[in-house]
């Protein structure tokens, strides 16, 4: 049997890592590991299989990742913070959902954006759903994948991210994990940053739109607060 192409999608937290894995498992050979995992050790007979870990780590770009393609995905950090804020219902969050934790990983995402390497894939997650998911496409379409628009719609199919958890037809409150995330990725496949849902404390909202590293990613990241 041939070894499948194995796909690691990292990012952040609230990045959008959970959806993209969704839309990439509907296509017909690719093996969709469900719950999240950073290591790939079970076989398939379909060509590809794909896995996420929400939090990318250094060592995901060393040589024991050398035969993973990596999709990297990042997002606007006010859109982050304020679905990790609601989610957790606190603003002092812990050190892998802290806004430092994100600016560390934005580094990385801005190295590999800025000198590409082989199999590293860097996106935002704002610029999945432009011109008819152009910049998706060109991902899909450069690691080879076979596919047609109808992957991008989610009415047809039933996206799981927990093993055992399954899609409610009502919306779940957001702190139930599980259901809630279930529900969530199987809504129709567009881009959630709604400046009003935007909820931050101002001791955040002071550190993102001061960081040179976030301005370099979202320069207008200002021009926000101007549309509230």
């Amino acid at each position: 049997m041939t070894k499948p192409i194995k796909i690691l999608i990292c990012g952040h937290a609230h990045c959008g890592t959970s959806i993209l894995k969704s839309i990439i498992g509907h296509i017909e050979d690719v093996e969709e590991i469900v719950n999240e995992c950073s290591y790939i050790n079970k076989s398939t007979d379909k060509k590809y299989i794909l896995c996420k870990k929400p939090n990318a780590r250094p060592e995901f770009f060393d040589k024991k990742y050398d035969d993973y393609i990596k999709i990297f995905i990042i997002r606007n950090p006010l859109f982050v913070f304020s679905s990790i804020n609601k989610r957790f219902d606190h603003y002092k969050l812990e050190k892998n959902l802290s806004i430092e934790g994100y600016v560390n990983i934005l580094k990385m995402f801005i190295k590999f954006k800025n000198n590409p390497e082989k199999n590293i894939y860097t996106i935002r997650y704002e610029d999945l759903f432009q011109n008819n998911y152009q910049e998706l496409k060109k991902i899909l379409d450069d690691i080879g994948f076979q596919y047609d628009d109808n992957i991008f719609d989610n009415s047809n199919y039933t996206n799981s991210i927990i093993k055992g958890v399954k899609l409610v037809n009502k919306k779940p409150e957001n702190k139930r994990h599980g259901f809630y995330r279930t529900w969530q990725i199987n809504q129709p496949f567009v881009s959630n940053n709604d400046i009003s849902k935007i909820d931050l404390s101002n001791d955040q909202k002071k550190k993102i739109v001061n960081n040179p590293y976030i301005l370099q990613v979202y320069p207008d990241i200002n021009s926000v607060f101007t549309k509230q």
